[in-house]
């Protein structure tokens, strides 16, 4: 039974529309911030990640790859061929949970379109080791990776969420620091502001079901715990605040329901008036995080459009 037009929209796949009532139980972001509770959501919310990769219909391993002194994951699946893309993965967590385990339902279905091989960053979490630590992970991370791949061999990053924060914050940092940067960078749903400036962090707040924000305050309060001091609008913890021009093209997915949708906007806009390539997609009625959900259609709609993009 499909839920009432006036809680989701009815052009969702019926798969969506259920969902979307069904993650209104997952905790909410003042539980990661209560050191009595923050154990217990994140166990919670790992869980639920990891018990999405269920779904994917097609094989695939996952295998400790350190580098650079950082943990990391390789992924392969059936699809992969040895000249496909490398594909740099962060995952999503609010900066305080997840890991390239349980978040790889997020990236697997990229390896498999692409052919690619994914590497994903354990870097490390907040509040217990905050900003910078994650940040320098991201970037030994990547500077051991350069050194090991071919000089030619594509690269696509991927950020979800604080993942899309941690990359779009490093894109900035290896573009200063002349790294070679990835050949393109696909951003889904990334929180890029820790003063929660974005309209939609009041006009969506009630229709978002994974990220009941009040206004703004929880997502404000969540990144003072990463920032480590500093004023959350600084741009290596706010990147939506830096100078964007010069970073590879762009694409950035976010779904109409989600609190993070201003976020993607302004990010849109201020990157394609720095002069960069950016493709913004919207989608209708779709809300954080659902990438990870392979069972619905509309999850399998954007990644071929993702693997096109990554591709040519």
């Amino acid at each position: 039974m499909l839920l009432q037009r006036k809680k989701v929209s009815p052009a969702l796949s019926e798969e969506a529309q259920l969902l979307y009532k069904s993650l209104k139980r997952l905790p909410q972001l003042d539980s990661f911030r209560n050191p009595v509770t923050r154990d217990i959501a994140r166990k919670i919310q790992n869980g639920e990640w990891a018990e999405t990769q269920k779904q994917l219909d097609f094989s695939y391993d996952l295998t400790a790859h350190p580098m650079g002194g950082v943990d990391g994951v390789r992924m392969l699946t059936k699809g992969f061929k040895a000249d496909g893309p490398i594909i740099l993965y962060l995952h999503a967590g609010g900066f305080v949970c997840g890991s390239p385990e349980s978040n790889a339902g997020a990236v697997l279905p990229l390896c498999d379109m692409t052919g690619g091989q994914a590497y994903g960053v354990r870097y490390a979490l907040a509040p217990e080791n905050p900003f910078p630590a994650a940040w320098n992970d991201a970037t030994a991370y990547y500077k051991a990776l350069l050194q090991e791949i071919p000089d030619n061999k594509r690269i696509i990053a991927v950020g979800d969420s604080a993942g899309g924060n941690l990359l779009l914050s490093s894109l900035v940092r290896w573009r200063d620091e002349g790294l070679r940067l990835p050949d393109k960078a696909v951003l889904i749903s990334p929180v890029l502001d820790g003063s929660a400036s974005s309209d939609t962090m009041l006009t969506v707040q009630r229709h978002d079901p994974l990220i009941q924000n009040k206004g703004g305050t929880s997502i404000s309060s969540l990144f003072r715990h990463y920032a480590n001091g500093l004023d959350v609008t600084d741009p290596r913890v706010s990147p939506i605040n830096a100078d964007l021009s010069g970073l590879p093209p762009l694409m950035i997915q976010v779904g109409s329901r989600e609190v993070l949708l201003g976020d993607s906007a302004r990010l849109s806009q201020r990157a394609l008036r720095a002069g960069n390539d950016v493709r913004l997609r919207v989608l209708d009625g779709m809300f954080h995080m659902f990438h990870l959900y392979w069972n619905l259609p509309e999850t399998k709609a954007v990644y071929e459009d993702m693997s096109n993009f990554a591709l040519y």
